[in-house]
């Protein structure tokens, strides 16, 4: 299908809307027939196969979309697709008549109300009395003829508005009535999760019903419904929460905070860790510190502890999280006997406590230690640089019997400190020009310092015997530490590359032909490398291999060119003397490159000298 008119979205306006305007400016009956040309079905949320499909015939940005559907796990409280309504969708009449599209709002079940008119939604035809779908073909109107947009509405209560004005992020003098928290800025994307959590489990409606999945509201009366019970808990904050709470310890018995509150508690905390959520949790803490006469030692293994201060026992959770590792690690160390604290047996199942001044004992330990990436952060070096201090001696490891009960990290924090306040402490300073100014880091090969020597300066450092110069206070540690290069000339290895020569290099130098030089190569008689120079391999020939080639071998065309004759009757010549060629390389039937080793030449000579004594004697 073409479009006459292509739209763009609204920053505010949902998808099913956009797709609604778009079809009647189009002059299409109705969404479903506008996505029948896609082959597309209308439904709450689509791929990303057919959003690109929509964005492609509707000449808009696929992200546009994607924006504005719902999803599962939608990062707006807006457009999570477990709050979205059904069937039905209200509408705003007073947005309507400025302004005729459908607000992204309008979907969630929990929005009953306008902040920006202060008006009611209406969800249902006066005419007809049949609710307002989503299928309708026009958007100010109903599918009866009755307009929508000429309909006055009743004023919305002030819950109706916080609510509303909180899920839809948007400043509103209602959410002032909220907890201080929520009354600014974007909510959180799990906010209505929490709202209907609070009802079900903390209201007296909620509380009377049986378990289970609560229903969704599937009109704005049921939608209202659910608001009162959410504006029960949260209204005067802290004050429903509170007598909440009381109302649940009061009538109910026994040691266990699950027993005499429910299960709830767990959900609430492992569901809604946000930080937007924690005045919640601070407001149970609370209650709990000052009403509940349970067990707290044994029964808050799933509640932050933070302000239980007046409690002496802490559970192996309670004392992992202060101080900060895994509760089964403080489990082992009771049982072991490492630290010291009680093991309280109950049927099948232990229960551990440990001594709150135990623990402040334990964080203290391990807060007079650093682990390595500590210590390299402390001192300013690279992991490099810090296992060549390592070698030197700069610090000592604690081993695991040197260390408090558990404490994992290896090095103490005061023998750190005394390591920087030593190297600081030692500086000489005098005027050194910058050239000749190097900081630890640069103590390395490329200023000419062999890797076997690096750590031997390094100890030289570390025993003062070589000073810094120079400190950059802007740099942290041991990093802003500088000395003089001079003072480090007795380490300095001054090692100048070998010089290495191309194949065509070595061509124009001997005139020897790239043909045969290669075979040399290949047969291993010159040595040479290849390596890679502008994303290009290159063989190269190091000066040395060159001239331990030229003293081992001869090139037999230059002895017969110096001999004014020919490589045939040189190799006639010294067969008596049982001389052959070193290399064959065979061209075309003529035989290039023959080479004859020194060492037979010199064996031959010798073996013409013994023939001529030979003869002499005869």
């Amino acid at each position: 299908m073409t479009l006459i008119v292509k739209l763009t979205p609204y920053e505010n306006e949902s998808l099913a809307g956009y797709l609604l305007r778009l079809s009647e400016r189009n002059i299409v009956p109705n969404v479903k027939r506008l996505l029948g040309s896609l082959d597309l079905k209308p439904r709450l949320e689509y791929d990303a196969l057919q959003l690109h499909k929509m964005a492609e015939a509707f000449g808009v940005d696929s992200v546009e979309l994607s924006q504005r559907q719902p999803s599962v796990d939608a990062s707006t409280a807006l457009l999570r697709r477990k709050f979205q309504r059904g069937e039905v969708q209200p509408v705003c009449t007073a947005c309507l008549a400025e302004q005729p599209y459908v607000r992204m709002a309008w979907g969630h079940v929990l929005v009953t109300a306008c902040p920006t008119h202060h008006l009611t939604l209406l969800d249902v035809c006066p005419r007809c009395t049949l609710p307002l779908s989503t299928a309708r073909e026009r958007i100010g109107h109903c599918d009866c003829g009755q307009s929508l947009t000429a309909l006055a509405r009743p004023a919305a209560t002030e819950p109706e508005l916080a609510i509303t004005a909180l899920l839809m992020g948007v400043e509103h003098p209602a959410r002032q009535l909220l907890p201080l928290p929520w009354r600014e800025d974007q909510p959180p994307a799990s906010i209505a999760e929490l709202l209907v959590f609070l009802a079900k489990h903390l209201s007296p409606e909620g509380a009377e019903k049986k378990r289970g999945t609560a229903a969704r509201p599937s009109s704005l009366a049921d939608a209202r419904q659910e608001l009162n019970k959410v504006w029960s808990v949260i209204a005067q904050w802290p004050m429903g929460f509170d007598g909440r709470i009381d109302a649940l310890l009061i009538g109910s018995e026994g040691p266990g905070l699950a027993k005499r509150l429910g299960g709830w508690y767990r959900a609430l905390h492992q569901h809604f860790a946000d930080s937007a959520y924690d005045f919640i949790h601070e407001a149970l803490m609370r209650q709990l510190t000052e009403n509940f006469d349970g067990h707290l030692n044994l029964r808050l293994s799933t509640v932050d502890p933070q302000h239980l201060q007046e409690k002496c026992w802490l559970t192996a959770e309670e004392a992992g999280r202060l101080i900060g590792m895994g509760a089964e690690l403080v489990r082992s160390a009771i049982t072991t006997q490492e630290v010291k604290g009680k093991v309280v047996l109950s049927g099948a199942n232990r229960f551990f406590s440990i001594h709150r001044d135990e623990v402040e004992t334990i964080r203290r330990n391990r807060q007079a230690y650093y682990t390595a990436t500590e210590v390299r952060k402390q001192l300013g070096v690279s992991k490099v640089l810090f296992e060549r201090l390592m070698q030197a001696g700069a610090l000592r490891k604690q081993v695991k019997k040197q260390r408090p009960a558990l404490v994992s990290a290896e090095f103490k924090v005061k023998d750190v400190e005394a390591l920087v306040a030593r190297l600081h402490g030692a500086l000489a300073p005098r005027e050194v020009p910058m050239a000749r100014q190097i900081g630890l880091h640069d103590i390395s090969v490329r200023r000419g310092i062999s890797t076997d020597r690096i750590c031997s300066v390094l100890h030289k450092i570390l025993a003062l015997e070589i000073r810094p110069v120079a400190l950059n206070p802007s740099l942290h540690g041991l990093a802003g530490l500088r000395f003089d290069l001079d003072d480090l000339k007795e380490e300095v290895v001054e090692e100048q590359p070998e010089v290495k020569l191309l194949v065509s290099e070595v061509v124009n130098l001997r005139g020897w032909k790239q043909e045969c030089i290669m075979t040399w190569i290949k047969q291993g008689l010159l040595k040479a490398t290849v390596e890679t120079r502008d994303n290009r391999a290159v063989t190269l020939i190091s000066l040395s291999a060159l001239l331990d080639f030229m003293s081992n071998y001869a090139v037999l065309a230059e002895l017969a060119h110096r001999a004014n004759s020919k490589s045939p009757w040189i190799l006639r010549g010294l067969m008596p003397a049982g001389v052959k060629p070193v290399s064959t390389k065979a061209s075309y039937g003529v035989q290039r490159g023959l080479l004859l080793s020194i060492d037979e030449l010199l064996a031959a000579a010798q073996w013409n000298k013994r023939g001529s004594d030979k003869h002499e004697t005869a």
